[in-house]
């Protein structure tokens, strides 16, 4: 028994000795959704591999920090002629960065281990070879933060070319101190087909841009139609009906609000849903937050004043100040959204390439942001007629007549003056109206005696 043992031994040593040994490199991958990224070290020199996952394919970009803010990054797209263009930049916010002349470190395109092209899922590898950075490897654990972006639109050849935004950004964390096989590939292997030949996971990216579309919709929807359509209805309505504020109330908030909530998430949803993508990423997502809370407090300020309202003295001011921050503010809101929807057709179109949707969505921002202010400048026409009304203690849609006393006509002061109209007028203007309105105004709010004075 002992002697096969030995025998065994001796085999396996045998074996051991004709397989060749796996080399072991220096570096880390990460690999995600849309993009993969390896990283490996040779004495002072890091070499970094992008492989894009999904197409298009415009251009890949790595930042070397864990912000966009003051970041140095290496950017790279593939040309129609087969060559391939690095762009070093630097990025000063939520901008498009800018070229840099001199660069904090020098990167020089590099060609991809041929292991980086195994995964079936890959589209193409950039790489590119740069000096280390010394002062991460001087860790005792040596990890690097970096930023990453993936965008759909290929620029132009040059090197300082304008770049369209980012279809999605992340971070990630690559140990350079950590080791990994030569011969084996870093990156995940593919999920498997189904019977359809359809990978799963492929049409994350067409429900990631339906979330987008259902998120630009309501809010559209609930900042550009309901919102305006209240508005005008408070502007129009108050001189004419007293529905006009049960009009108000139920289209800005028993309407509006589950729109515009609802909307709300859906965008939050369509940021959380995208890998390595956080809130306040961009302009767009720092203005909607603000919009919402300005949102929010104009309903709760408008509860407040009716409520007030509601039990407040008759000798209160009819237009208190909170009245007229409530207007401006509700304007303001208004104004913020056409900006916003207009940002938001912006970035759809920088993300995806696609010009169909955000080009007729143009034409109607175009068409209503003219309309609006029309409609609502047209209304203040008749802040005259409401002033008058509001003077006068009148209600708006009902007419006033002089009430006539029971019994002998001469109880009434109409009939207790000559023939002449004019007194007539005159005196029972004197009992019904104050004596600042003028005389012209008040004939006219008299029906019985119009046809008089023809």
């Amino acid at each position: 028994m002992f002697l096969s043992f030995y025998l065994l031994a001796l085999v396996g040593s045998a074996w051991l000795r004709i397989i060749p040994p796996v080399r072991a490199l220096q570096g880390d991958g990460h690999c995600g959704f849309y993009l993969c990224v390896n990283a490996t070290v040779h004495d002072d020199v890091v070499t970094y591999e992008m492989t894009a996952l999904k197409e298009p394919l415009g251009w890949l970009a790595l930042g070397f920090g864990q912000r966009m803010q003051d970041t140095h990054m290496v950017i790279m797209w593939s040309n129609e002629d087969g060559s391939t263009t690095l762009s070093q930049r630097m990025a000063f916010g939520h901008f498009e960065p800018l070229p840099a002349e001199y660069p904090p470190r020098r990167a020089e395109v590099a060609e991809p281990r041929v292991s980086t092209l195994w995964h079936p899922q890959a589209i193409k590898t950039l790489a590119f070879s740069i000096p280390v950075n010394k002062t991460v490897m001087s860790w005792s654990n040596p990890t690097e933060h970096l930023i990453w972006a993936y965008g759909k639109v290929q620029p132009e050849k040059p090197s300082y070319s304008q770049l369209a935004q980012h279809y999605i950004a992340g971070s990630l964390m690559l140990n350079l101190g950590g080791t990994m096989p030569e011969h084996v590939p870093t990156v995940k292997p593919a999920p498997h087909q189904n019977e359809a030949g359809h990978t799963p996971g492929a049409s994350e990216h067409d429900k990631h841009q339906r979330i987008i579309i259902m998120h630009g919709l309501l809010g559209s929807i609930g900042f550009l139609i309901l919102l305006p359509v209240g508005v005008l209805s408070a502007r129009w309505g108050r001189t004419f009906t007293l529905k006009w504020f049960g009009a108000h109330k139920t289209i800005n908030f028993s309407i509006a609000f589950p729109v515009i909530t609802l909307g709300w998430i859906v965008g939050l949803i369509s940021v959380f849903s995208q890998e390595g993508r956080r809130l306040f990423d961009d302009m767009h997502q720092i203005t909607g937050v603000l919009l919402v809370t300005l949102y929010y407090l104009q309903i709760a300020l408008g509860r407040y004043i009716h409520r007030r309202r509601e039990n407040a003295p008759s000798t209160m001011r009819l237009h208190p100040p909170t009245n007229i921050f409530h207007i401006i503010l509700g304007i303001s809101i208004i104004a913020i959204a056409f900006a916003q929807v207009l940002s938001g057709m912006r970035e759809w179109k920088m993300f995806t390439g696609d010009s169909h949707i955000a080009h007729w969505c143009h034409m109607l921002w175009k068409i209503w942001v003219v309309a609006l202010p029309v409609a609502y400048l047209t209304g203040m026409l008749l802040l005259r007629r409401q002033f008058f009304q509001e003077r006068l203690g009148m209600t708006p849609g009902v007419t006033t007549y002089i009430p006539l006393f029971p019994g002998d006509s001469e109880h009434h002061p109409v009939f207790q003056v000559s023939n002449d109209s004019d007194e007539v007028i005159d005196k029972s203007l004197s009992v019904q109206m104050p004596k600042e309105v003028a005389r012209k105004d008040l004939e006219s709010s008299l029906p019985l005696l119009r046809d008089q004075r023809t």
